[in-house]
């Protein structure tokens, strides 16, 4: 049965929403809504935050079997642990004493999951753990309660990113946005090598206030990170320069924003002037972007071969160009992950909605690493005996009816089945009529008659065995070394007559003293013996006496 999954996300300049429809054959994007959050200072942000959630969900199209959210990754921490063995039970008990090694906070006060990446041949495990503070998934769950969203499952946004990987990016060959002119500062690309480190894909969502950056490849997860960066300081940079109004710099981001590169150079005087701003603003952002690339490469468990671009600020006009210029590394647009909302949304707001789709499609994934939930522990989600609850009343008429038919059902069962037995009866008469000559209904009767039959001569016995019976017995007493073919065999009470052919005159001796070793077979007389016609065989009768009745 099809299922109806909303995915939510909470941003800092709206709220989106993708509805998918699961089943066994996929899923479908059935319907997305997006609410800005109104302007306002940080004091105020909570409650417009909730004020955008309540009006997204009162789009009624949005009706959902189940809700995913996700806790934004700042509240919460991924660590890498490695273990000397990979059972899972084993790492199950032990991998919360190991992560409290490497927390920032103290893990009595924090909720965790954690999944095995990999299972070396020496017997060793990588895991991957997600975890926060209590207090902060606390607080989270109750900003969406408050606007009545009582989300089934609570994953950890930029892991969410590899479902997008895994889905869309892994087999997008849509070319990426090659460095012509390489910035000077930009040492973060590894060139392939033989024995190097698999090659991974940097999917980096850039958000209003942060960027969220995941690194993906064949063998899962690789490193995450979040960066306080993203499309709010782009809008500073062009308030400031052209001395506009918040809301005037934001129009102004979403028409005109384009950052020039070398193979780009901007079109004109004022492009110029405006790409000068943005990538002012983008400062923070290449600047985090390279320390990450420089992370990755120190550790060498991967090679970041190209940057996937999604999220709301990705799409600044000429972006991807600029980017791969600065970080010398191959980046491209995530078109893939806005095809599959391009025909429920206009195409410059397509990559604002790949958090929303990431958690939407958080219960098909086939990863264990998206399938982590930090709605554990005290914080289970308990709207499933809620929905119990609420249906009680149709579950119990459900059961009503049920019974009901299968009363139905088995009186019909049974009434076919003793009109059936009626028509059996009737049968077993008519044949016992046929065989002994008159009906006997009663079946222990029938057999005694059978067995024991009186007539005018008076009782006689059938006999126990049946010429069939010796047949078979015959055929099993002939030796297995002798070729022989039975063409004939007359069975009377008294005699069996054999007619054949074999190879040689010593192969008739071999039959006659086979048969002779049984006691019920006496009396062998050997018939006509003949050589055949072509010299290739002896044709021979046997006639034999019957002992056992």
């Amino acid at each position: 049965m099809p299922q109806r999954i909303l995915g939510i996300d909470i941003g800092s300049w709206s709220a989106k929403a993708v509805l998918v429809e699961s089943s066994f054959r996929g899923f479908k994007v059935e319907e997305v809504h997006e609410v800005p959050i109104g302007a306002g200072d940080d004091s105020t942000k909570t409650e417009r935050q909730v004020a955008a959630l309540e009006l997204l969900l009162e789009y009624g199209a949005l009706r959902a079997d189940t809700t995913v959210a996700s806790l934004p990754g700042e509240y919460a921490t991924t660590r890498f642990i490695e273990l000397p063995y990979s059972d899972p039970k084993k790492v199950d008990l032990t991998i919360g004493g190991e992560l409290a090694d490497v927390l920032p906070f103290d893990l009595m006060d924090a909720v965790y999951d954690h999944t095995i990446l990999d299972k070396r041949e020496d017997g060793s495990s990588l895991s991957l753990c997600i975890a926060a503070q209590s207090a902060k998934v606390s607080d989270y769950l109750a900003l969406l309660q408050s606007a009545k969203v009582d989300p089934r499952y609570l994953p950890a946004d930029v892991i969410q990113l590899f479902s997008l990987y895994q889905n869309f990016l892994k087999a997008d060959a849509s070319k990426a946005e090659a460095p012509k002119e390489a910035s000077t500062e930009a040492s973060t690309f590894i060139l392939p090598t033989p024995g190097g480190p698999p090659d991974a894909r940097l999917v980096v969502d850039i958000g209003h206030e942060r960027t969220l950056v995941c690194a993906c490849g064949e063998d899962g997860i690789a490193y995450t990170r979040v960066i306080r960066a993203g499309g709010s300081d782009v809008t500073q940079a062009i308030a400031q320069a052209y001395e506009l109004e918040w809301e005037d710099a934001e129009d102004g981001k979403h028409e005109d924003a384009l950052v020039a590169s070398a193979r780009h150079p901007a079109p004109s005087d004022a492009a110029a002037r405006m790409s000068e701003v943005v990538a002012s603003g983008l400062r923070p952002l290449v600047k985090e972007l390279r320390r990450t690339l420089q992370a990755i490469r120190s550790e060498k468990r991967v090679r970041v071969a190209r940057i996937d671009l999604i999220g709301g600020g990705a799409r600044i006009r000429n972006l991807a160009n600029y980017l791969a210029e600065q970080l010398n590394v191959p980046v491209a647009n995530g078109v893939a992950v806005e095809q599959i909302v391009e025909r429920n949304v206009e195409g410059p707001r397509r990559p604002a909605y790949a958090l929303a789709l990431a958690n939407a499609i958080r219960t098909t994934a086939e990863d264990s690493a998206t399938r982590m939930d930090l709605r554990v522990g005290e914080f289970a989600f308990a709207g499933t005996l809620e929905n119990v609850r609420r249906r009680v009343p149709f579950i119990a008429g459900a059961i009503a009816v049920c019974s009901v038919l299968t009363l139905v059902n088995v009186f019909a069962q049974y009434h076919t089945v003793s009109a059936r037995e009626a028509e059996i009866d009737q049968e077993f008469c008519s044949i016992t009529k046929k065989v002994v000559g008159r009906e006997i209904c009663e079946p222990t009767v029938a057999i005694s008659v059978v067995r024991e039959p009186a007539s005018e001569l008076g009782a006689f016995k059938l006999p126990e065995r049946s010429a069939y019976a010796v047949v078979a017995e015959l055929s099993s007493l002939t030796p297995k070394d002798v070729d022989v073919t039975f063409e004939e065999m007359e069975v009377t009470p008294d005699r069996v007559r054999i007619s054949g052919a074999t190879v040689s005159f010593d192969a008739v001796d071999k039959l006659v003293s086979a048969y002779s070793a049984n006691s019920c077979y006496s009396d062998i007389k050997k018939g006509k013996l003949s050589k055949k016609g072509d010299g290739a065989g002896v044709d021979f009768q046997l006639s034999i006496k019957l002992r056992c009745s």
